[in-house]
């Protein structure tokens, strides 16, 4: 009985994760569509072409960039987002910044186990709801921005260098404070390596970090579940 419970379980959660990439897959491609219909329409409606000689000499490097970052967001942030979740957060933007804080917290809250249903579920709910939201607060503040833009771009400017600090700080906290075991010495080691990388002026920026990080937490959690201390 439990067999075919579990069996059915896993039958339907398959159905499900499928269903999500189908889904994440289409409107993925519409969004890209849709994106780069931008500057194809403004090309056609101002009449001019880009310098294609230079367009195709940044190409590859724009690209590869991208791809790097792309990359390494889509594996570290997986686990975290869900299925439906890394669909939604990929294309509505502001991932890191916005999507993840509040799928991180949405978890805390309502205390899902890592890789469950559950955590699933509530982690899509809270990023469609912040979609949501972020998209009404756009439309919102774009009202006073189109009238006093220049004061308010002069009052954001000197605290927008904080805002992602901020939230990074804020979610280190708190992942740490719930897997502290697994995620001091990871987080010492990457503050070592920022010190001595900015002593030597060879910052290596927050992409290259983050895979440092990514690195150096998944060797560290492989010699602790080898060792059974997980």
């Amino acid at each position: 009985m439990k067999k075919e419970l579990f069996t059915k379980v896993a039958s339907t959660r398959q159905e499900h994760n499928e269903q999500m990439h189908n889904i994440g897959r289409l409107f993925t491609w519409i969004a890209l569509v849709l994106i780069m219909l931008v500057p194809v329409l403004y090309f056609i409606q101002a009449k001019t072409w880009p310098n294609w000689k230079v367009f195709v000499a940044a190409l590859p490097g724009v690209v590869g960039a991208y791809f790097i970052v792309g990359f390494i967001e889509a594996i570290s942030y997986a686990p975290l987002l869900g299925t439906g979740g890394q669909y939604l957060s990929f294309i509505t933007g502001n991932v890191s910044n916005l999507k993840l804080p509040c799928a991180i917290n949405a978890q805390n809250i309502a205390k899902t186990e890592t890789g469950s249903e559950e955590q699933e579920i509530v982690t899509t709910i809270s990023i469609a709801v912040s979609s949501i939201v972020t998209t009404l607060i756009i439309i919102v503040g774009l009202i006073p921005l189109a009238i006093f833009q220049s004061q308010i771009v002069d009052v954001l400017k000197p605290i927008s260098p904080y805002i992602i600090p901020a939230i990074f700080g804020g979610l280190m906290i708190a992942c740490m404070a719930k897997y502290a075991k697994v995620a001091l010495i990871p987080f010492i080691i990457c503050v070592i390596i920022c010190v001595i990388t900015e002593a030597l002026n060879l910052g290596l920026g927050q992409t290259v970090m983050i895979l440092v990080g990514m690195v150096v937490s998944g060797v560290f959690t492989a010699i602790l579940y080898k060792k059974g201390k997980l």
